[in-house]
């Protein structure tokens, strides 16, 4: 056996290596700039970066191909390239959003662009890793970028609270995951992904140490995706931390955390042992939707109301996961990712680094800014799941899969999941009523002065195509 890497796993791993590479380059680059406040450069680098990663995402499809590189610690999939995919189109997203957005908020350093590029491979490795270790390798790459991007508003109180809010509870968080790692090595003797989870199900002693082990390292997966009763970061952070480094959270980080459960519960057999997890699962699904969708209905702040809305949105993606609607549940993912990116782009835009977004200051916004109102509205009714947007499509799709079951468990996650849909009609609906129904001017429409921002309109026109019209090109079918 040869631990000598060959070609072919080089290539498995080749977006990584350009992510990883190109911010290296970044950093000796940004130290050779004549002028410090320059960063046309390091942005121009990055978006190629980005690109180029993309590009090698693709052809690592078809050269080397599907399967598991490293000895089998890296594995390539179907799965796992979609979930690729979304994190270099939050990137590229975030990288046209957030540099005029962090400069008007006093906050756009040369660091942002390597971090950027960092925290994305760290989510491939997240991901795409099928290794335990290789795994909390990469969620500690992604956690600790996140952690800095969130806190370089160093002038905001708020960001600052917010970053070491979620760095205490990551760190803890991560502290489950490992010691949930060391229980899986030592009921199954190795930290394959393979080999440990099939400790599970083995008779004896030994597997206690597993699912103990597993249920530790499902804590710090719950976290991540900010599930009940996991979630109490999510509110505090999406609010303080800059808009765009928050859209980037809640379409890349949500992503990543959620793609890791569907690869982890593809290992978990249906019936038997196996059905206790997924009974598990979808308790914490059902907990999510209801309390998310209840405490969203009370909330003002827009930040705050997508908060909830993120955990009640992972509770959907979860009633899937637990019912084996993995590809649904994919399905579901890819295209809340492009709605987060339409949602926060355009309240980066409203806000100019100086304002807060509530429902009071999108009062008549229809009246002075017409297609920001429209494309606001029209994003917060696919989060409705209103037809024929493209939440509704996801939803659609990922409830008939449900229904097909005659499992009385199943039947209990499917009406819980229509019931939580149409309570969260009536806070999603309230974006409309404010920007078009109300007489008086909030503090947006009474000052029509915000600067056009080409990278946030490009974001936004092509987030709301595929919201609206990309449900006629994107089906299930397609992430297999």
């Amino acid at each position: 056996m040869s631990y000598i890497p060959n070609i072919n796993d080089l290539f498995a791993i080749l977006p990584a290596i350009i992510l990883s590479g190109t911010a290296i380059l970044l950093l000796v680059v940004q130290f050779l700039l004549p002028n410090k406040n320059e960063i046309a450069p390091l942005w121009v680098l990055t978006f190629f970066g980005l690109l180029a990663s993309l590009f090698a995402l693709w052809y690592s499809t078809q050269s080397p191909g599907y399967g598991k590189y490293f000895l089998s610690q890296v594995s390539l999939s179907p799965m796992t390239v979609w979930l690729n995919a979304i994190y270099l189109i939050a990137g590229i997203a975030t990288l046209l959003v957030a540099p005029k957005a962090l400069e008007q908020g006093k906050s756009l350093f040369p660091e942002f662009f390597p971090l950027l590029l960092f925290c994305i491979t760290g989510m491939m490795f997240f991901t795409s890793g099928y290794d335990l270790i290789v795994i909390f390798v990469g969620l500690e790459i992604l956690s600790l970028c996140l952690y800095i991007l969130i806190g370089m508003a160093r002038n905001s109180v708020f960001a600052l609270e917010s970053a070491m809010k979620y760095f205490l509870l990551g760190a803890f968080s991560s502290g489950f995951m490992l010691l949930g790692i060391a229980f899986l090595f030592g009921g199954s003797g190795t930290t394959n992904v393979d080999g440990a989870l099939r400790g599970l199900f083995l008779k004896g002693f030994e597997s206690n140490y597993s699912k103990i082990g597993f249920g530790l390292f499902l804590i710090g997966i719950f976290f991540k995706s900010a599930l009940v009763p996991f979630h109490s970061w999510t509110p505090d952070v999406y609010e303080g931390a800059q808009t765009p480094i928050t859209g980037f959270m809640a379409s890349a980080g949500k992503a990543s955390a959620m793609g890791l459960l569907m690869v982890f519960f593809q290992h978990i057999p249906a019936g038997g042992d196996g059905e206790v997890w997924k009974i598990l699962v979808g308790i914490i699904s059902l907990l999510s939707m209801t309390w998310g969708n209840l405490i969203a209905l009370r909330q003002t702040n827009v930040k705050r109301i997508l908060a909830y809305s993120s955990i009640s949105h992972a509770g959907y993606i979860c009633a899937g996961i637990a019912c084996g609607a993995n590809l649904e549940a994919l399905y579901y993912l890819f295209l809340y990712a492009i709605m987060n990116l339409a949602a926060f782009s355009l309240i980066t835009y409203l806000e100019e680094g100086k304002r807060i977004i509530t429902l009071d200051s999108l009062s008549q916004l229809s009246g002075t800014f017409p297609w920001t109102a429209f494309g606001l509205s029209l994003v917060f009714l696919s989060f409705a799941g209103f037809p024929p947007l493209a939440g509704f499509w996801a939803k659609l799709f990922l409830l008939q899969k449900i229904a097909e079951s005659d499992s009385l468990f199943n039947r209990v996650l499917l009406f819980g999941a229509v019931a939580n849909s149409a309570v969260a009609f009536y806070y999603y609906m309230r974006i409309t009523i404010h920007s078009y129904m109300k007489t008086e001017l909030g503090v947006i429409a009474s000052e029509p002065d915000i600067a056009r921002q080409p990278g946030i309109g490009i974001v936004a026109v092509i987030s709301l195509l595929v919201v609206s019209v990309g449900w006629l090109f994107l089906q299930p079918g397609l992430f297999l």
